[in-house]
């Protein structure tokens, strides 16, 4: 049996993975190396009868947790500081990178509930893109992420259109 860590892993990647099919993008996740990308959304453009790549793609570090909690209009988590670090230290014309968290119950019976009808993966997925200077902390950076940032599919579309929009300067 894998892990309570790799769990959390696998139901955060198959989250993204439905999002990214429901927003009509190409996803990229299966890294050789772990640098602190673990993913990249890449968008579809039509041409002619051919569906290519725009060549406008969005980073994504994947974290889950039970770990964190809403906090009026905000959900609260602790990051670890090599996390923050890597990601707010990113070069500033790079490709954005934007985390991904998945906030699980605390009861992991209540992760995921199934049948021949449905499938529930409880709670969701928020993103944000970290700014700022790397910490001095040295185990975790609290990060509060707008509850509005939830990863939806048209949330996936609207961040890949935005980093167009960055690229182009429109």
């Amino acid at each position: 049996m894998i892990t309570l860590q790799h769990t959390e892993e696998c139901l955060s990647l198959a989250y993204v993975h439905a999002m990214a099919g429901r927003a009509g993008v190409n996803l990229s996740a299966q890294r050789v190396h772990d640098y602190g990308v673990d993913g990249t959304f890449r968008s579809i453009k039509i041409v002619g009868k051919r569906r290519v790549e725009t060549g406008y793609a969005v980073d994504f570090q994947l974290k889950a947790t039970t770990q964190w909690e809403h906090k009026g209009s905000e959900v609260v988590y602790d990051l670890e500081v090599k996390n923050y670090n890597d990601m707010v230290q990113r070069d500033s014309d790079a490709a954005p990178c934007i985390l991904i968290l998945l906030c699980l119950p605390s009861q992991e019976k209540d992760w995921l509930e199934s049948d021949e009808t449905r499938m529930v993966l409880q709670h969701c997925c928020y993103w944000v893109q970290l700014h700022g200077e790397p910490t001095t902390n040295t185990s975790t950076k609290r990060i509060f992420i707008p509850r509005s940032n939830a990863l939806t599919a048209q949330a996936i579309v609207s961040i890949l259109e935005s980093e167009h929009k960055r690229r182009v300067g429109t």
